[in-house]
């Protein structure tokens, strides 16, 4: 097996500090932040942007250690979230001054983000909504049945075209709309209290997808801990790790070759 752990990061909003700490202690990165998770695989769930002042410099280290993956060894995936979306519809009602100061000023942040431009790209193009990695579903937010429908390739290919295509505020579709129950937005599986419609509704998703869990972000864990719902199938892994979120710590880490799952927190 040519990778042998796969490592999960919930979101990060924007704390670069923090996401720092985090690869380095997963061995991910050295001391130079530089890319050296020859055998593992990263899955960063969503949400890198917004409610921290570090936006800029957290896309930076991302798109810098997924190219340096793609020529050392290892993988770098990361997910969309519902905050990217925010951004790409040039609503920025989450973003700390000094965060867009980083830019410039608004207009220059729209810019940045826009289709021709290193961040406009990342978001768009390689920002998937969804992935899959052996038989676990990654997803922001989770994946309802009636979008597992599709095919997750469909989903994704559906996703990418109107994000590459669609000026700032037209952004309506119900996959993307705000607070809608598309896969960057829904808080069906963390939310809702009735077990056994969550539990009804996850695994027919996961039949449906062939997998065994989904890991998803998106809604903190009040706890501070990674939790756990529907016989561990469902695992969720938004801590609310940056400074504005409540300044915790703590990863997924997955052992392939025992399917293993850790939840390290120092």
């Amino acid at each position: 097996m040519k990778y042998k752990r796969i490592i999960a990061v919930g979101d990060i909003h924007g704390d670069y500090n923090k996401l720092v700490k985090i690869l380095t202690n997963a061995k991910l990165i050295d001391h130079k932040k530089n890319w050296i998770g020859k055998d593992s695989i990263l899955v960063q769930i969503g949400d890198l942007v917004d409610r921290g002042g570090d936006t800029k410099d957290v896309l930076d280290l991302m798109i810098k250690i997924k190219e340096q993956a793609k020529r050392k060894g290892g993988i770098v995936n990361v997910v969309l979230g519902n905050h990217e979306i925010y951004n790409l519809e040039g609503m920025f009602r989450y973003s700390f001054l000094k965060d867009i100061m980083a830019f410039g000023n608004i207009k220059d942040r729209q810019e940045a983000f826009s289709i021709n431009k290193k961040y406009g790209k990342f978001l768009r193009k390689e920002m998937e909504p969804v992935i899959i990695l052996d038989d676990i579903l990654f997803t922001h937010a989770g994946l309802l049945s009636k979008y597992a429908e599709l095919g997750i390739d469909n989903i994704n290919k559906k996703i990418h075209d109107i994000l590459i295509d669609a000026p700032y505020d037209v952004l309506m579709d119900p996959m993307l709309k705000d607070d809608g129950d598309g896969p960057m937005w829904t808080r069906y599986y963390t939310m809702n209290d009735d077990e056994k419609a969550v539990c009804d509704e996850l695994s027919k998703v996961l039949q449906m997808t062939n997998t065994t869990r989904m890991v998803v972000g998106h809604t903190i864990q009040e706890n501070g801990k990674i939790n756990t719902r529907c016989d561990n199938k469902l695992i969720a892994i938004d801590l609310g790790m940056s400074k504005s979120c409540g300044d915790r710590y703590g990863y997924l880490e997955i052992k392939r070759d025992n399917n293993e799952f850790w939840a390290i927190y120092n």
